[in-house]
């Protein structure tokens, strides 16, 4: 008994250290200092960043490492730290420190990394960092600390530091262990127009070297030729430099270790298109370089054969942000090694700069026009040569609006496939052969129609991104669907934010495999597809749709689906769910399954009342609503039946008497609207000033002359039917709708108006309109668009003609004027 008393209380009591390790606790020397454990050593790091100290505190010698930035310290007291000789780090940046004295760091034997960039200091004595012969991190960017000051230490590995090079000056310490040098300008301050073979020639274990941002006009051969060991060169963002320059560079790297090599933006946005040519990357053919960056260059060419002194240790190629037009390069593409290609953002647009560089040099790096014939084949599929050893491919944010057709690409071992956020508004198809592809995401694309053939050739892909599209116009019609059967190893499919209304059964047939579906923020409001042969789906995305409940249906599919995986989860928050008695069995069974709900505490549904009720616990609401609901059913059915009796007599009687005007208040029923009789002297606000009726023969008149003269010169507001309809909606409830929200009713009288049902169905609509909603208003205008014999008329029609104006449409110049000047004076 004893024994297992002191064993909970050694574990209650580490329990204890390590929570005030983990959430730190305020040091014993200062409290505005919090201080962490290192655990199990007798050591801590101390954090009084952000703390407002003028002065720095006295620490003890069991501090590992002291975090100081942010704060506004002024001076480092002479051998304030000569007590501290355990301290590894010391971080010092962002405070107003102008000097350092000789005893500044005096007793940091041990001090591997400081940090004392973003201060004022512009005095640094000579021998500063003399105490510090551990050290191997230094960074002292924004600063003004003098090269000469490190002379004393001989073990720095890491350097950051400001550059700012005057003429043929050089780097002159000489530091034969330095392994990364960081001279950027875009973290500190750097200007160095001319690089020559001296500036770098006492740092010569160089490994890693940033100079972008820098200023750089030229750079003369030999510069890095003696850095054997170099690895990584970043020239990045010196715009003066230009392609002609970066040839001397790569006429060094030859005698270098070089690995990665970035030359992003070495040119103006805004000047002329550049072009590679074969002696910029000739050299490159020597060198084992696995990763070439030239994001930003304006680039529309590369020369013919250029490509071809890419070294075989190439692996990654980032182009984004260029301007690349066809070529006869484009055929050496086959042959460039590169696994991964970034050819993204192209044709970006850019802000001017206000102060932008100004450059020393004029280097000519434009691109010259080439005589280049495009050989189109004859062939249904476009031919797309791509490097064989590809393996992904990344091709996003370009402003490009083009359909994708079919496309040859040849013989290629591409997996990764990303071209989201194009405009890709046709996915038409198929790209073969695609047969390693397991990533495609083209969502972001605007895109409204995919085909049927379009993933023919992609038997192994794994996850599909289509979300954000507008797939919603063509994937209800897939009956059968053919569209996904040539993909059945789907594990993820996203289809959100496609406005889906609905989609059909078999949709998914062939999709076994998959294991998360999202459907979010579609328009869908049942659940008829087919899930239950999903053995492994484990999550289900509905949110934000229109679902008000999951029928019984669709609850039997998701109860198959859980008793072959255990973890499946779905999330239908963002609904206009309803907790009414219609919808009490779905409450039951969100109470009762052990389906995972995602974000449970977010779902709210509306009682018949219309207030809101938070779902999170639905057995208790389930409840509530059974004492609601349960009594007088057969009371009910009996009022409704006698109801139901003597609406069906009633109407019987009328039926054939009265059938345009029933049709019209049914279609007025169904989309919820009833309209009340107002006074005489009461206006309605329409939403358009009239509606187009109009047979579809005959649309080439109303959109390429009608909406014209009156939207665009008149600025009436029209409705037509294949623009303004709702799809998903019913058609004749569209009609009624959009007779009933219009102030005129526009016929486009022809032969082929009067063979139409629903032109037919839209005039009697507009009829009925007239006589029972707007007190026999004359709201039908009839416009002829060609002469028609009164015999050919039917008499309802002729009517119409007899007691009601009309117009017809002219032949001569004169009358086409005063036409529309009447069709405006008439729909105003």
């Amino acid at each position: 008994m004893f024994f297992l008393v002191s064993l909970m209380f050694v574990y209650l009591t580490v329990s204890h250290v390590n929570t005030d390790a983990a959430r730190g606790r305020k040091c014993y020397f200062s409290p505005k200092c919090l201080c962490f454990s290192i655990l199990p050593t007798p050591y801590y790091n101390a954090v009084c960043s952000h703390s407002l100290l003028h002065a720095i505190p006295v620490f003890k010698d069991n501090i590992h490492s002291i975090d100081l930035s942010y704060n506004l310290i002024q001076r480092i007291q002479n051998r304030h730290f000569s007590y501290n000789g355990n301290l590894k780090e010391l971080n010092l940046s962002h405070n107003k420190i102008k000097t350092l004295s000789n005893y500044s760091f005096h007793g940091l034997r041990k001090l591997s990394k400081l940090i004392v960039s973003r201060n004022e200091i512009d005095s640094v004595e000579t021998n500063t960092f003399f105490y510090l012969q551990s050290l191997t991190y230094l960074d002292a960017k924004q600063t003004k600390i003098n090269v000469s000051t490190l002379q004393s230490l001989p073990f720095l590995k890491t350097l950051r530091m400001d550059f700012i090079l005057n003429g043929s000056d050089s780097l002159s310490f000489r530091l034969l262990q330095l392994k990364h040098l960081d001279l950027s300008g875009t973290s500190g301050r750097c200007d160095a127009r001319t690089l020559t073979v001296d500036v770098f020639k006492f740092i010569p274990n160089i490994e890693d070297l940033n100079l972008s941002a820098c200023k750089i006009n030229w750079i003369y051969k030999g510069t890095f030729r003696f850095m054997k060991n170099l690895s990584i060169l970043d020239l990045s963002y010196n715009p003066c430099l230009k392609f002609s320059v970066a040839e001397n560079v790569t006429h060094d790297l030859i005698y270098t270790s070089i690995k990665i090599l970035k030359v992003n933006k070495i040119h103006k946005t805004f000047e002329m298109n550049t072009m590679i040519r074969r002696s910029h990357l000739r050299n490159l053919k020597k060198t084992n370089l696995t990763e070439l960056q030239i994001n930003s260059n304006r680039i529309q060419k590369i020369q013919k054969g250029a490509l071809l002194y890419l070294p075989s240790s190439l692996r990654t190629i980032s182009m984004s942000d260029n301007e690349f037009s066809y070529g006869d390069y484009l055929s050496d593409m086959m042959v460039v090694p590169a696994e991964h290609i970034n050819i993204s953002e192209l044709f970006k647009s850019h802000i001017p700069l206000i102060n932008e560089e100004q450059c020393d040099y004029r280097n000519n790096s434009n691109c010259e026009e080439e005589k280049v014939e495009k050989h189109i084949s004859s062939s249904s599929a476009i031919f797309v040569p791509l490097p064989y050893r590809l393996k992904s491919l990344v091709y996003r944010k370009c402003l490009i609006r083009y359909e994708i057709p079919p496309i040859n690409l040849g013989g290629n071992k591409i997996e990764y496939l990303d071209g989201h956020q194009n405009m890709f508004y046709s996915l038409t198809g198929p790209l073969c052969p695609l047969d390693h592809l397991t990533y495609l995401d083209l969502s972001d694309n605007m895109s409204s129609n995919v085909s049927k053939v379009f993933f023919q050739c992609t038997p192994n892909l794994q996850i599909l991104r289509l979300q954000n599209n507008l797939l919603g116009f063509v994937l209800p019609d897939d009956v059968n669907g053919e569209i996904l059967q040539h993909v059945p190893q789907l594990r993820e499919i996203n289809l959100s934010e496609n406005r889906i209304p609905t989609l059909p059964y078999h949709f998914f047939q062939s999709q076994i495999l998959v294991r998360r579906l999202y459907l979010d923020g579609n328009l869908l409001d049942y659940l008829i597809f087919k899930i239950d042969h999903m053995k492994d789906l484990n999550f289900l995305g509905l949110s934000n749709n229109r679902f008000s409940y999951l029928d019984k249906k669709a609850r039997d599919q998701l109860e198959t689906v859980f008793m072959n995986n255990k973890n499946l989860s779905i999330d239908i928050s963002g609904n206009p769910l309803k907790c009414t008695c219609d919808t009490k069995d779905f409450i039951q069974w969100m109470g009762n399954t052990k389906i995972q709900f995602n974000r449970l505490h977010f779902y709210t549904c509306r009682l018949s009342t219309d207030k809101k009720q938070n779902l999170n616990n639905p057995k208790r609401l389930y409840e509530d609503l059974q004492k609601e609901c349960a009594s007088y059913t057969s009371l009910i059915i009996g009022l409704i039946s006698l109801v139901v009796l003597f609406v069906s007599i009633l109407t019987l009687g009328l039926v054939y008497r009265h059938r345009w005007r029933i049709r019209y208040m049914y279609y007025m029923v169904k989309i919820r609207y009833f309209e009340t009789k107002r006074k005489t002297n009461e206006k309605k606000i329409y939403t358009y000033d009239a509606f187009v009726s109009y047979e579809n023969n005959d649309r080439s008149f109303v959109h390429g002359q009608l909406l014209r003269k009156l939207e665009n010169d008149a600025g009436l507001k029209l409705c037509i039917h294949q623009r303004d309809f709702l799809p998903g909606r019913d058609i004749a409830e569209n009609i009624t709708s959009a007779i009933h929200d219009s102030r005129k009713i526009v016929v486009i009288m022809s032969p082929n108006y009067l063979d139409s049902y629903w032109c037919m169905f839209e005039y009697n609509m507009a009829r009925v309109e007239s006589i029972y909603s707007r007190n026999k208003e004359n709201i039908l205008f009839l416009v002829f668009l060609q002469q028609m014999s009164p015999r050919g008329l039917p008499l309802f029609v002729l009517e119409l003609v007899q007691s009601q104006s009309y117009i017809e449409y002219p032949n001569d110049e004169y009358g086409d004027t005063v036409f529309w000047e009447k069709m405006k004076e008439v729909l105003a």
